[in-house]
């Protein structure tokens, strides 16, 4: 669990969406550093207004798990993570018993027991144990919390927790059964606790529930995914990247966001790639040529940075014939990247200027 800063005012999102303030909350999220997809933003702000939680599929590093991220923190919310994994049970995510304590528990009541009258002694057992199941013996895992919490925050009037179900294709199927529940009802029935269930029925109060799915381990059952708004998170257009980048790293010059995402476009373009970078590549490329003050590349430069976007020595030997290449097309006029500076840059406006005006007529 993240805790929310005591010291910065809290935002309810989906108080803003059902006041029709959608275009505040997505400035909000964008001021993080993290542009949405206009039509993933829309989808969210239906689950929002829906009750419903958000699923979202997509290819890995396509920002996914950073939405929620950029979302609890533009609107300073607790947020609660269960990250998907082989082995997940039950009680790690929902509720657990504290069994040591529930039996030093009973073993205290048994010696009080014992100095009473023997009519007595039933009763006194019979109530010690049903105390047993009190509160104080329960163990909440991020699940159960994130409902607990909202059904607290609720009564102090205050927004609910954010609860991120990161790749939710590791979970397996009686990991996704336990969670059909709370998803549909907004509450965890707890057998024998004494007060019956935790969590909120009030689907305006519930967590704002957000599951994520890269699609490669298990299928997610009907069920499932029934419970939620579904939206599919796809590689951002250029233009779109280009605005992600720039807000991410605000120090990038012109000439450092144009090298990163001509580079990695080429890369994405070669014959034989089968896993592309992806949007957390640009990201990472573009603030190590921040960090080493790197505007132009040849052979050397290029191959040093090869780190941040080759993942297999397939594709390392593959990129190393296609340098000549890519060092090209990253110092080439690209008529969709450069357009988009120039219309931010005046200076790159002049340096491409022809080409510009060109592509203009």
């Amino acid at each position: 669990m993240i805790r929310h800063d005591l010291n910065r005012p809290q935002i309810d999102p989906r108080s803003v969406v059902l006041e029709g303030r959608e275009r505040e909350l997505f400035e909000l999220i964008a001021a993080t550093g993290y542009v949405p997809d206009d039509q993933n933003f829309s989808d969210f702000c239906e689950s929002l207004q829906s009750g419903r939680a958000w699923l979202v599929s997509g290819t890995r590093g396509s920002g996914k798990t950073a939405f929620p991220e950029a979302l609890a923190s533009a609107c300073n919310l607790t947020m609660c993570v269960v990250a998907g994994r082989d082995g997940l049970k039950q009680e790690e995510i929902l509720y657990d018993w504290d069994r040591e304590e529930q039996e030093v528990w009973m073993q205290e009541n048994l010696t009080i027991a014992k100095a009473l009258p023997e009519e007595q002694q039933s009763a006194f057992l019979e109530r010690a144990r049903k105390k047993k199941w009190q509160r104080e013996f329960l163990i909440l895992g991020e699940v159960g919390a994130a409902y607990d919490l909202a059904a607290k925050a609720a009564s102090l009037k205050t927004p609910p927790p954010v609860l991120l179900l990161d790749e939710s294709d590791k979970f397996g199927a009686s990991i996704e059964d336990s969670l059909l529940m709370p998803l549909e009802r907004g509450l965890i029935y707890i057998p024998r606790y004494e007060g019956g269930s935790i969590g909120i029925s009030d689907w305006q109060s519930r967590p704002i529930v957000i599951t994520t799915s890269n699609d490669l381990r298990h299928k997610l059952s009907s069920p499932f995914i029934s419970r939620h708004i579904f939206s599919r998170f796809a590689t951002p257009s250029l233009t779109k990247e280009l605005e992600i980048l720039s807000a991410r790293n605000a120090k990038a010059t012109s000439a450092q966001l144009a090298l990163s995402i001509k580079l990695l476009d080429a890369v994405r373009g070669v014959a034989g790639m089968e896993d592309h970078p992806s949007l957390r590549e640009s990201i990472d490329v573009t603030g190590a040529f921040i960090r080493s003050s790197i505007e132009s590349l040849d052979e050397t430069l290029l191959s040093r940075f090869f780190c941040y976007f080759v993942k297999t020595g397939e594709a390392r030997e593959l990129l190393n014939i296609q340098i000549d290449y890519l060092l090209a097309m990253t110092s080439s006029f690209h008529p969709e990247v450069d357009t988009w500076l120039a219309s931010r840059d005046p200076e790159w406006a002049k340096r491409w200027a022809h080409f510009i005006t060109a592509e203009g007529q």
